[in-house]
């Protein structure tokens, strides 16, 4: 055989084994790069929880409430931001969404002028929001009594509501599956979803993940279980759906984190001071007809975990994953005593530290099983070393391939005084509360990990600060009580509930929403990933399906025998 046609074999084999390589690591993705660098971008004016979203493509979305609640875009990796014509003119708690092909949902609450019961959600959609300039062709969500009751119609009322969406297999974003799950605000704080199949046009009614009839038949004692933890006080954590292609495609998860019967039947705690200390999912694989409530994790009395949210996200195979901060290692009363007498700082068991939980098979189990209840998580991983002491605030997540994972928090170095049942002090890290020296300064932190895959014990982690330490983010206190943190003494709620982040699935890059009252002037700021991204998780050749891949093979091998052949012949 001469050089040629050994090259030319040589090449075809190499092309077979390359694209079959692809397919098959690319799921894993790269292990993240321990060097993290972060670059912070001023987005615009100043406002309290923001949340972000990327779209397949890399361009970023930013919206926070109040005023006219503009969304900002970027098409530069988060370098410089953009207002865009906004959907409503005013706003309450919001949050953003994207789809496959880039479409845009924002979410909206407040909008009270439509004559039906006051706090009500709305969801607005843009297929051009990539690219407009003067009109985003914003559509409005219509619920079930069109230009009557906004999108949610609940009667009810609604609070923090939270946005997915995805389009079927086969589908456009015209049928794209938008789902706007909340919890009600006057009754009895459970779990609700409103869905739409075109797109976000039109939305059905609203639908309890808890009670029956929706709960599956098989899933009645996780149910009644889950009823009576979540009973009068919830905080929702976000919705996300199973992309097609994936195992248990389809499947909507929802999340949100809850008290405990004993301290439920005090009553409803508009307060928020009961401590949350345990965290839900519910799912639906029939598009939200019947659905199975699942723990994910308990971190028992004394340990809250509201702070007040937690983050909730899913990752490119739609697996759902919590990050959240609690004083896991506390003894409640201990700390609340030491906390009176002003000693709590030399107590490290009191601290609050960052953890996650996460289930790989789409919310059936978490971290492997093991927990209180069947299939959730016995233990949590810890995101922060045991060297970085202090108080671990704002818990956000992004996931970027299965076990890849971002968490951005707040810390401050004192650790923050609690009561007598593990909730945090109001005021207690105000110039006046009792901490080590002044007010608490609180600075921007990530933790990353790409072995999640491992048990909790094994994993790693590296963690980084991004804002400079002689120029906190925020200083003073940070109330964890919601609405009842008005005239709290020495609190502050200027960054409202929660940060947040994305991943751009083209970069692997993360890209940190979040609100810096101490600048000056007051900003809303992006962290943007330069260095330790992950993998992209979106290239063409890793989403190109085998189907394509093997005929295409197939086919340069035929050719290659066929010259052979003909070859032989000749000689």
């Amino acid at each position: 055989m001469s050089s040629r046609p050994l090259r030319a074999h040589f090449l075809v084999v190499a092309t077979a084994i390359a694209l079959g390589g692809a397919l098959v690591s690319a799921p894993g993705g790269a292990a993240a790069d321990p060097g993290q660098s972060w670059n912070l971008v001023d987005v615009g004016a100043f406002g309290g929880e923001p949340s972000i979203a990327s779209d397949p493509n890399g361009v970023l979305y930013e919206t926070t409430p109040g005023g006219k609640a503009p969304v900002y875009r970027s098409t530069d990796a988060g370098r410089t931001w953009t207002p865009l014509p906004t959907a409503w003119s005013s706003s309450g708690d919001d949050c953003l969404a994207t789809d496959q092909v880039g479409s845009v949902y924002w979410c909206n609450l407040g909008n009270t002028d439509h004559g039906f019961a006051p706090l009500q959600a709305d969801s607005f959609t843009s297929q051009t929001a990539a690219t407009c300039t003067t009109d985003c062709k914003w559509v409005h969500g219509q619920g079930q009594v069109p230009d009557d009751c906004d999108t949610s119609c609940q009667p009810f009322g609604v609070d923090r509501q939270w946005l997915a969406a995805s389009i079927p297999d086969g589908g456009t974003a015209d049928n794209a599956e938008v789902v706007l799950t909340y919890h009600d605000f006057y009754g009895p704080s459970s779990i609700w979803i409103n869905k739409s199949t075109d797109g976000g046009k039109t939305f059905g009614p609203s639908t309890n993940v808890l009670a029956p009839p929706a709960v599956s038949p098989g899933a009645v004692t996780g149910s009644l279980a889950a009823e009576g933890y979540t009973f009068c006080s919830t905080v929702p954590a976000g919705v996300g759906i199973v992309p097609p292609g994936k195992p248990h495609a389809g499947r909507i998860i929802v999340g949100w984190i809850a008290s405990d019967p004993v301290e439920d039947a005090a009553g409803c705690n508009l307060s928020q001071y009961e401590t949350f200390h345990t965290l839900w999912v519910s799912y639906s694989d029939d598009g939200g007809s019947t659905w199975t409530p699942q723990l994910a994790f308990d971190a028992g009395p004394g340990h809250d975990t509201s702070t007040p949210f937690v983050g909730f996200t899913t990752d490119s195979d739609g697996n759902p994953y919590f990050a959240f901060a609690t004083n896991l290692d506390a003894v409640a009363p201990v700390c609340g005593a030491e906390s009176t007498a002003g000693t709590v700082q030399g107590d490290t068991s009191c601290e609050y530290n960052m953890y996650v939980v996460w289930s790989n098979d789409a919310g059936a189990t978490w971290d492997g099983g093991g927990g209180t209840i069947p299939g959730s998580a016995k233990m949590p991983y810890r995101v922060n070393p045991s060297t970085e002491t202090g108080t671990h605030w704002f818990p956000a997540i992004a996931a970027a391939t299965p076990g890849q994972v971002d968490v951005a928090y707040l810390r401050t170095p004192g650790i923050l005084p609690t009561g007598p049942t593990g909730k945090a002090d109001p005021g207690g890290c105000s110039a006046s509360g009792k901490v080590t020296a002044g007010a608490c300064k609180w600075g921007l932190f990530s933790g990353q990990s790409s072995n999640l895959n491992a048990p909790p014990d094994q994993a790693t982690w590296t963690t980084t600060e991004m804002t400079p330490p002689d120029a906190p983010m925020h200083v003073g206190d940070i109330c964890n009580l919601g609405i009842a943190c008005v005239g709290s003494a020495g609190s502050n709620r200027h960054l409202l509930d929660f940060i947040q982040e994305a991943v751009d699935p083209t970069t692997g890059c993360g890209h940190i929403a979040y609100a810096d009252d101490n600048a000056s002037p007051n900003a809303l700021r992006v962290a943007n990933q330069a260095g330790g991204c992950f993998a992209s998780v979106s290239p063409a050749l890793a989403e190109t399906p085998w189907a394509v891949l093997l005929p295409l093979a197939a086919i340069a091998m035929i050719v290659l025998l066929s010259r052979r052949r003909v070859r032989r012949r000749r000689s």
